[in-house]
């Protein structure tokens, strides 16, 4: 199949394209600059492997949570090549696309984003079934939920981050943490396609991130309406 995936829910934003069995992958993690990049970056990966946006079968991304910048990013993007094309979007949770790779492990995966100050978003998984939803949370009750486990793995762009924090909480756990992970877009590719293969429809027009925390202009006008 003939598609393009965007990861822009964390820090490091990523885009694949794919020709069939023709890939082409970019990272970016470049800060504020990554709104100027995202659209190069789409042409870039696509000319890659000898693509144009009409040729496209489909495209997908990940849709929540994470960064509001990011998430909007790929959204607005995508939908512009959409509206353009008629080429359908799927929509893949976030954390799900990264826990996906590990789907077989024999224990507890914990997917991790950094949502700062303090907080995580954060998922637990086993046997590639959720058995905690997305939530925005703190590495306390992460810890909570998994005291009697005897295996974890942290993955995500943050696992290294949220396995410091759980240490200093419960020191006696017994975290893995990969030094290096897939790229997310492979997995954006598979889970894709299976939505496809399941004839799962795709993103309608008004579907859009799902945010798991109100945005800082949302806190400040709520704030100011109080007063």
């Amino acid at each position: 199949m003939k598609a393009l995936v965007v990861d822009a829910a964390a820090s490091c934003m990523t885009i694949a394209a794919k020709n069939d069995d023709i890939k082409a992958t970019l990272s970016l993690d470049m800060g504020q600059k990554q709104s100027q990049k995202l659209l190069p970056a789409i042409d870039y990966v696509l000319s890659q492997v000898e693509l144009t946006t009409s040729k496209l079968d489909y495209m997908a991304l990940t849709s929540g949570p994470g960064t509001f910048t990011g998430l909007r990013l790929a959204f607005s993007a995508l939908k512009a090549i959409e509206l353009a094309t008629n080429t359908p979007i799927y929509g893949v949770p976030t954390l799900d696309c990264y826990a996906f790779p590990y789907s077989n492990f024999d224990g507890t995966v914990v997917s991790i984003i950094d949502a700062k100050k303090d907080q995580f978003f954060a998922a637990i998984y086993k046997n590639g079934a959720v058995i905690q939803e997305a939530a925005d949370t703190t590495a306390e009750k992460v810890a909570g939920h998994v005291t009697t486990d005897k295996k974890i793995l942290l993955v995500g762009p943050d696992a290294a981050l949220f396995a410091e924090e759980l240490k200093k909480i419960a020191p006696a756990l017994p975290l893995s943490v990969y030094a290096s992970e897939p790229f997310p877009t492979d997995s954006l590719f598979t889970i894709a396609e299976k939505q496809i293969s399941d004839k799962k429809p795709p993103l309608a027009d008004y579907d859009g991130p799902v945010y798991l925390r109100k945005s800082e202009a949302e806190i400040k006008l709520e704030s100011e309406s109080q007063k």
